[in-house]
């Protein structure tokens, strides 16, 4: 909830894959497609959302030594928690 805007829950790859897909259909769109769900641009003009979008796109990265680890991870998210301003 952004500004009292909230969007309708969808599954991720709601418009790419059948409502119950297979592994083979999602290792195709995420794998072999490299494709990831889009990240609201409103997003950034929250710093909590802002951070998490962040994180989760260091998430994906498909060289997996690019990718945070989970240590890091947690610091990031336990840093945005302890923001009086921000409560995740």
């Amino acid at each position: 909830d952004i500004g009292g805007i909230h969007d309708e829950y969808q599954l991720p790859y709601y418009d790419m894959v059948p409502s119950d897909p297979s592994i083979d259909e999602m290792r195709k769109i995420v794998c072999y497609d490299k494709l990831r769900p889009p990240i609201p641009n409103r997003w950034m003009s929250c710093e909590a959302l802002r951070v998490i979008s962040k994180v989760m796109k260091e998430c994906w990265y498909h060289n997996s030594a690019a990718r945070l680890t989970a240590l890091r991870i947690k610091k990031t998210l336990a840093n945005l928690d302890a923001q009086e301003a921000v409560k995740i």
